[in-house]
Formats: structure tokens, sequence, C-alpha cells
């Protein structure tokens, strides 16, 4: 007997074996052109509403330097959905502080706190949201949250001269003439053009005399 006949033939890999040896290059494409039509289709829904967004923010904008606030908030609205449908990119402060403004253009406080309150959680180191949910107080005439807002803002903000103006409104309003004075003169030490709407604010016209 000689050696070949000892030696086991080699078997050929099976059609089975050789599919989990290695991955079927047809399933490989399937899963890439399915990844890149997916990341496709994603790119053209956040570029869609980002797109809306803008034409949105801009023809609200456009309103409101028109003094056309019911319009102006309407398609601010419309732009706060879109922006909300861009999956990554969903917070814009300054369209819930447009907003807020429109709100209080026509008159609609409770709405417009509502929103200035939105600006504060989305940008907590910008004071303008600070300065215009104070100033949504006044137009409510609720000066006790009005001064509450201002104080708090001020701790933050120590420098901001529309928070010390509104903070002496409030005391105004409160009756506390001397801090509506102490104030006032803060406010228009750090910004001197405050006087002169402190003479035309009717909270303000009783104590602006009274400045040093």
């Amino acid at each position: 007997m000689t050696s070949n006949e000892n030696q086991v033939p080699e078997q050929e890999p099976t059609q089975t074996q050789a599919a989990e040896q290695a991955p079927t290059p047809k399933i490989f494409r399937i899963i890439c052109m399915t990844f890149c039509l997916a990341v496709t289709v994603l790119f053209i829904w956040v570029w869609h509403h980002q797109t809306q967004f803008n034409d949105h923010y801009r023809k609200a904008t456009f309103l409101m330097r028109n003094d056309d606030a019911k319009q102006a908030i309407e398609v601010y609205q419309k732009a706060i959905k879109n922006k909300q449908r861009t999956l990554f990119f969903t917070e814009e402060p300054s369209v819930y502080n447009n907003l807020g403004q429109a709100y209080l253009y026509a008159e609609e406080y409770t709405r417009a706190v509502e929103n200035f309150k939105k600006v504060i959680e989305m940008a907590p180191n910008i004071a303008e949201g600070y300065v215009n949910l104070t100033t949504a107080y006044l137009r409510q005439n609720l000066p006790a949250d009005a001064r509450a807002s201002s104080l708090r803002a001020l701790e933050i903000f120590p420098k901001t001269a529309l928070l010390h103006y509104n903070l002496a409104c409030a005391y105004a309003l409160e009756g506390e003439s001397q801090k509506a004075v102490d104030s006032l003169t803060q406010a228009v030490d750090l910004n001197p053009e405050l006087k002169t709407f402190a003479q035309q604010e009717e909270a303000l016209k009783r104590v602006v005399s009274e400045l040093p």
C-alpha cells in the first residue's frame, strides 16, 4: 500500500461554508446603499426645514418692522415649528425673543412672558432675555414680579443699565421712591441716554427730578 492510499482527500468547502466564512458582497453593498440613502434623506429633511425656518424668520421680522404684530406672531410660530424639525439644531433663542416682542406689541403679555422665559432657559448668559421678561411684567402691571426678576438678573448682570431702569420702574410703581431714585441713578450712570426715557416714563416722572 502506498502512502497516497493513506492520505485523506481534502474536501472542497461547500457553498454554505463559503457563505459563513465571508460576507456576501451583495448584502454588504445593500447595507452601504441603504445607509447612504438614509443619510441623504436626513440631510434633505434638515436642510428643507432649516430653509423654511430662515424664510419664515425673515418674513416675520419684516412684518414686525411694518407694525403687523398679529401676522408676525403666526409666521414666527411657523418658523419655530420648522426649527423643531431640524432635529439637531432645534434651539434658537432669537426667534423666541422676537416672538415675545411680537406678543408684547400685541399686548398679549402672558404669552410674552412665556417666550421670554424660554429665551432665558436657552441662553441664561445673555441679559436681553431678562430685560424683556421684566419689561413684560411691567406691561402687565406686575411690579413685584418685575422687581424680583430684576434683582435676580442683576446678580448675574450687575452692569446692565436696562435692568436697573426696569427695577426703578418697579420700585416707583410700588411707591418706593428712594429705591426708585437709587436704581434709576445706577441706570443713568451706566447709560446717560436713559434719563431722557425716564422723563417720558409715566412711572418715573415723579422721581427723575430727584436724580443727582
